[in-house]
């Protein structure tokens, strides 16, 4: 995708044709069709700032070429996987200026046109270190300003325009605008980055915005039907434990809220247990183990993450007593974890499904680079393998001793990786749940195999381990490096998939 002039752009009279104009201005055959209503918006934008140029232009007896000040715009930016959209930015050279221009062809609240401006900030200010922000309005015809002190007011076209004649924008970035946003800079992991949610420093996907609607609407409804029990599933990275705890945050405001945590708590978690007013956070392997039973009428409502790691009697139990109560429940669990070492994963599924009055699924992955996820799918099933995706994050090596292994393993410590031990110990403990590492050393030695169909094994069929492996990969940020020790012939199958 390229950036393109905006008097060019819209010098299309008809949405066919817009749409088309789009696509070969941005270099993209993919142009996505742009409507009507948004065309004429963005045309009646351009040609106020035609205008509006080329007066101070002759104000100032200056003459010269108006039209280079409608150069470098990106139309309909979107930051990827994350589904976060722009309408217009324009970005200097260095990214350290960004001007961000929104369209609005109805009048809509201001409240609302402040809200949107605030959060574009929020994306932008991880790039940029001044952030210029408009909101324009074709039904009334007004344009919207909003200060450095998120103070929103209405102002005229001159003031864009002199803004797009600032020095800083002479020069502007024209291809790759992907290289400065990262989707884990915004979507936080809250036992991870624990003050940034107190701050309430992150932003959900639009997935994770709908899941919240329907759940609070169905939550808020007057509706005689038992206590709902919602289920939410998604693989590590899609985003379930940050829903779950905003969800906690909008609740608790009113209410007393439970978290149960499938696991044993870490450090993020006792963080929020003892900031969050009105949310108990509690693990519940712990309670279980402990033999204290949990009467969820003490509470008004019931949040549980990692469901799918309660063992199936517990689970039933505690549903149970929560609509017997009439508690609403809303669990989240991960559909293809491989936890058949601590109990019956399918068990605890089929209580979840006795028991759900909703389910809800996540697709994709928000937090985990799409390579990492394709390498996942390919390291467990030869057959997911596919030419294409960028390997470059992920290293495969070789020690033949333990000896080397060990002097390999303090390299890499010493880079900043972190070792996560593939031990049945570690699988556990559930250390690794709502964890997140930069990057990740994982050692796989003679106990890993391929099956006749492709299929990663373990010998004696130690799940535990190959749970750890997919837990390990999918919360890794940025590099991962695997180590195979004593194993050549699996050496040999994983530089195959890394190729």
């Amino acid at each position: 995708m390229k950036t393109m002039n905006l008097f060019t752009l819209t010098r299309a009279d008809n949405t066919e044709d817009f749409s088309r104009l789009l696509g070969v201005l941005s270099g993209s055959r993919t142009a996505r069709k742009v409507s009507a209503h948004e065309a004429a918006t963005l045309r009646s934008l351009t040609n106020q700032l035609a205008a509006g140029l080329k007066a101070l232009l002759a104000e100032e007896n200056a003459g010269g070429d108006w039209l280079k000040f409608l150069d470098g715009f990106w139309f309909s930016y979107t930051i990827a996987h994350i589904s976060k959209e722009f309408d217009l930015l324009k970005f200097s050279e260095n990214g350290d200026y960004v001007l961000n221009i929104e369209l609005k062809s109805e009048a809509i609240e201001e409240d609302r046109i402040k809200k949107q401006l605030e959060q574009n900030r929020y994306y932008l200010s991880n790039v940029s270190r001044t952030i210029y922000s408009y909101t324009y309005v074709m039904e009334n015809n007004t344009l919207y300003y909003l200060n450095s002190r998120n103070y929103l007011k209405v102002t005229d076209m001159s003031a864009l325009a002199d803004a797009l004649r600032k020095p800083a924008f002479e020069l502007f970035v024209t291809e790759d605008l992907d290289c400065y946003f990262r989707a884990s800079d915004y979507l936080i992991s809250p036992v991870g980055s624990p003050e940034r949610l107190l701050q309430g420093k992150y932003f959900l996907t639009n997935q994770q915005w709908d899941f919240r609607r329907l759940i609070l609407s169905r939550l808020q409804s007057d509706s005689e039907e038992p206590s709902p029990i919602i289920s939410i599933a998604g693989i590590a990275g899609t985003g379930k434990t940050l829903l779950l705890f905003d969800l906690a945050l909008v609740l608790s405001k009113k209410k007393r809220v439970l978290f149960l945590h499938g696991a044993p708590l870490l450090k993020g978690h006792l963080i929020l247990d003892e900031r969050l007013k009105k949310v108990w956070i509690i693990s519940a392997t712990e309670m279980e183990a402990s033999g204290e039973i949990l009467y969820p009428a003490d509470w008004d409502y019931l949040l549980i993450d990692e469901a799918n790691r309660i063992s199936p009697d517990w689970l039933e139990d505690l549903l149970r007593r929560a609509q017997a109560a009439g508690i609403p429940c809303i669990l989240t669990h991960d559909p293809h974890s491989m936890v058949e070492a601590i109990h019956s994963v399918k068990e605890t599924e089929a209580v979840m499904e006795r028991w759900c009055t909703q389910s809800l699924e996540f697709t994709g992955n928000i937090r985990i680079n799409r390579p990492m996820y394709s390498f996942m799918r390919a390291l467990f099933s030869l057959r997911d393998s596919s030419e294409g995706p960028d390997y470059s994050a992920i290293e495969i090596l070789y020690a033949d001793s333990e000896a080397d292994a060990e002097a390999l393993i303090s390299h890499y410590q010493a880079s900043g990786f972190e070792h996560l031990r593939l031990e049945a110990e570690t699988a556990e403990s559930g250390t690794l749940l709502g964890a997140e590492y930069e990057k990740v050393l994982l050692v796989m030695d003679r106990t890993y195999y391929y099956d006749a169909d492709g299929r990663l094994c373990t010998k004696e069929q130690d799940a535990a381990l190959l749970s750890l492996l997919y837990e390990g990969i999918l919360r890794t940020k940025e590099a991962l490096c695997i180590l195979v020790k004593e194993n050549k012939e699996l050496f040999s199958q994983l530089l195959k998939i890394r190729i």
